[in-house]
């Protein structure tokens, strides 16, 4: 059995050196798509972030295949029923940026509720207003979690302290309800969240999940914070609803099209909805950072190790 794995994103010298340790070879290699189909048959195991997919061609030429390995949270650039319908396991590592994801949300909500970036700005320019910037306090809102795996449970963990009303919905899972969190349905939320941060994976059903139909549907007008994927969020309605008032802020870490439009474009090839984002002093973009930090590479390199590991115990 072969015993070489492909990088074909760059690991965590941490998770290189653990592989080494359990014999296998790492092949750190820049490989394009169609490079890799000629040459699949040769990998044990994939090590990917989002350089390309991995679909149902590249899977039957990777006939020694045993493991694809995801550094970070997203399976929908791997084929995943079909890799596990050959044999293949696949893993990923959500557990290694809950953390950090956690800690972007409180950072977000705070900088929203209190005015922070804007006050900021006023300042360096001169205006000292302290009324305009006069802000509200965390402990008396409600606070709406959407999708509660990994990342929506350290954002609650890390909520509790603040002393505000915690929610969640999740529709693929019950019974997680604790001292710290209530579950709730769609519907409950709507009645009473005042800030909501969205957690879910994006799969074909969710695209556009959160859409302007949902958005109007809340009773209050809301703070929103999407750390997720671009694609549960449609960005024409969210521009319609933050110009309404429905959404009164947003912090968006992803967007619908960070891919295609965004990386390496100019400004002039934006399209009307992402200049809209890019101007409102209501929006705060960051770009897909929410579980990128220092710490958190280390992270995903050690919980992909034993995942890896007890596919050989």
């Amino acid at each position: 059995m072969t015993k070489k794995i492909l990088c074909i994103d760059t690991p965590h010298p941490d998770l290189e050196k653990g592989l080494g340790d359990m014999g296998f070879t790492c092949i750190k290699q820049d490989i394009s798509y169609d490079e890799l189909k000629e040459t699949a048959h040769a990998y044990t195991g994939y090590i990917i972030r989002s350089k390309f997919s991995i679909d149902k061609e590249l899977i039957d030429r990777s006939t020694s295949l045993r493991f694809i390995a995801r550094i970070g949270a997203g399976m929908e650039n791997i084929d995943t029923a079909y890799a596990q319908s050959k044999g293949i396991q696949c893993l990923n590592s959500p557990e290694g940026n809950a953390d950090a994801v956690g800690e972007y949300v409180i950072a977000a909500t705070l900088n929203m509720l209190r005015r922070l970036a804007a006050a900021d700005s006023e300042v360096k320019n001169g205006l000292w207003d302290r009324n305009a910037n006069r802000g509200s306090e965390l402990h008396t809102k409600t606070f709406g979690i959407i999708g509660y795996g990994h990342m929506g449970k350290a954002v609650a963990k890390k909520l509790s302290g603040f002393g505000c009303h915690i929610i969640a919905y999740d529709k693929y899972k019950s019974g997680f309800g604790n001292e710290v969190v209530r579950e709730t349905s769609l519907e409950d939320m709507l009645i009473q969240a005042d800030i909501v941060s969205i957690h879910i994976n994006y799969i074909p059903e969710n695209l556009y999940f959160i859409n302007k139909n949902l958005l109007n549907a809340f009773r209050k007008n809301i703070y929103l914070i999407n750390t997720s994927r671009g694609k549960v969020l449609h960005t024409g309605d969210l521009v319609q609803c933050i110009q309404s008032g429905k959404v009164m802020k947003a912090t968006l870490d992803v967007l619908e099209y960070e891919d295609i439009r965004l990386r390496n474009r100019p400004k002039e090839a934006w399209d009307e909805n992402m200049h809209f984002l890019a101007q409102s002093n209501k929006v705060f973009l960051s770009p897909h950072i929410a579980g990128q930090t220092h710490e958190s590479g280390a992270k995903h390199a050690r919980v992909l190790l034993e995942k890896i590991k007890s596919l050989y115990q």
